[in-house]
């Protein structure tokens, strides 16, 4: 009879772990991927430079406008012939963000004792759950930064600014003028309309309209009744004149998991952008490792551990307005 040595327990373990880890991990949907974008890291750290926004095009030749009679044929004529004149040169400005990933686990011990009376089936339930688990704390991550970027708990926006702030300007950037994305406005039809067509009018770094539509809203379960009228009520919930309301159907609702965001935050999220307000750097998918402690009770301990490495960062601050912290 061959003999069963503790090598041959840990690659068991590793293997029953790594099996059902895998098989875990369709178990959850992730709900971040509206507003969070996800970045795959080979190195330490990652930095994400960008060079603002590109110009619009600059008219050089012809002309705009009524270009009076045509002489030949006597009808109206738009537009006329001009040579136009040196071309206009454009600068870029760059916006960066140095981002390390942080050290995520999961670890649970078994005794030896419970290897030898084969009570380990719970590690099986154990393997498939932590793989969605994984994915629900960087779901909370991108939900939690979301709320809290009126601070620095999750780091700041390149501009050296809190995520949400009253005072955002690009630095080096053509257009100078300050831009807000922080509110302080109790969840209602009328506050929302006034959050939305204000995010509605962001300029880019060169002073153009960018174009956006935040129609996107994000709430605690605390707010999902108001949400809800604002987002799928066809006539205005708060009036007694059925009065319409433009925003039912086009208006997207999210809603957080309980105590994922404070019970009176709410915020704006443009989702159609390729780029997200929230961004996550992805350096190492949870792995695991095991190890044995000779000098515990119940005949020793094998550790198993779930390792991961990912971090949360933000990203351009006009893809996300705050209604309320």
């Amino acid at each position: 009879m061959a003999t069963i040595v503790r090598s041959d327990i840990r690659a068991h373990l590793e293997a029953v772990v790594r099996a059902n880890f895998l098989a875990g991990k369709p178990d959850y949907k992730p709900l971040r991927s509206m507003f969070c974008q996800e970045y795959p890291s080979q190195k330490a750290f990652e930095v994400f430079a960008g060079m603002g926004a590109l110009p619009w095009p600059v008219q050089n030749g012809g002309k705009l406008g009524s270009g009076g009679t045509d002489s030949r044929t006597g009808v109206q004529q738009t537009g006329a012939l001009h040579e136009g004149g040196p071309v206009q040169i454009f600068g870029g400005e760059e916006q960066g963000m140095l981002v390390y990933p942080a050290d995520w686990e999961i670890t649970i011990g078994v005794t030896q004792n419970a290897l030898d009376d084969d009570q380990t089936g719970e590690l099986e339930t154990w393997a498939k759950s932590a793989a969605p688990r994984f994915e629900q704390h960087k779901d909370y991550l991108a939900f939690a930064a979301l709320n809290a970027g009126d601070a620095t708990t999750y780091g700041i926006c390149y501009d050296g600014l809190y995520y949400y702030s009253n005072s955002h300007i690009d630095p080096g950037a053509e257009y100078q003028t300050v831009q807000d994305n922080l509110n302080g406005s109790t969840l209602s039809l009328d506050n929302f309309d006034t959050v939305k067509v204000q995010a509605a009018k962001f300029m880019d770094s060169r002073g153009k309209p960018m174009g956006l539509n935040h129609n996107l809203l994000i709430v605690p379960p605390d707010l999902e009744r108001t949400a809800s009228q604002i987002t799928m009520n066809r006539e205005a919930y708060d009036t007694a004149n059925r009065e319409m309301n433009p925003y039912a159907g086009s208006v997207k609702l999210l809603v957080a998991p309980g105590g994922w965001m404070d019970s009176t935050a709410w915020v704006l999220v443009d989702p159609n952008q390729l780029a997200k307000p929230l961004g996550i750097v992805i350096r190492k998918a949870p792995a695991p490792v095991i190890w044995y402690d000779y000098s515990t009770g119940g005949g020793g301990t094998w550790y198993i551990k779930l390792h991961a490495r990912y971090n949360i960062f933000y990203q351009d601050w006009r893809l996300a307005v705050m209604g309320n912290s």
